[in-house]
């Protein structure tokens, strides 16, 4: 994806499909934590510009990273500014949930941005370290990603916007 935008569409439509059981926080903050790796490689103009943390491995520790540090914040800030976000927990049982909710978001967001950007980019090696190469390079138009990919987060933005005027009413 030329741009990590790209990559929220999937995030925001599964978010406005589940509700509070996913959190599009970290699913987002993985995606990003992924292409610094791209913008870092431009900016040295070396390529390849897709390497260590576009592979499934990379993808699972930003995803980690993305949920525990997206968890952590939001209990830092739940402690400091007590009663601003009414959805983080206050019983210690209910934070296993968030916690392990927060992860799920962080690795949903991780893998699916390696399996996208697998399609479309022929130089990334998602299965490193383990084997080289990219089989999946080509199977599908990169238009049809990029298009899906947008509508995805069309589709989710409606779904988000009609229950937030629902609710309004």
């Amino acid at each position: 994806m030329p741009f990590t935008p790209f990559h929220f569409g999937p995030g925001l439509l599964i978010k406005t499909l589940t509700g509070r059981m996913f959190w599009l926080t970290p699913f987002v903050t993985a995606n990003v934590l992924i292409d610094v790796e791209v913008l870092y490689y431009l900016w040295m103009r070396s390529r390849p510009f897709h390497r260590y943390a576009h592979s499934y491995l990379g993808g699972i520790v930003a995803g980690l990273l993305a949920g525990a540090g997206t968890f952590a914040v939001a209990m830092f800030v739940a402690r400091v500014w007590p009663g601003r976000w009414s959805f983080l927990p206050t019983a210690k049982s209910s934070k296993p949930l968030l916690l392990f909710q927060s992860i799920t978001a962080g690795l949903v967001g991780g893998i699916s941005h390696i399996f996208l950007d697998s399609l479309v980019h022929a130089e990334i090696e998602p299965f490193w370290p383990f084997a080289t190469g990219n089989e999946l390079a080509g199977l599908v138009s990169g238009r049809i990603v990029y298009l899906s990919l947008v509508l995805f987060g069309l589709l989710g933005g409606c779904i988000w916007l009609q229950e937030y005027l629902a609710a309004d009413r």
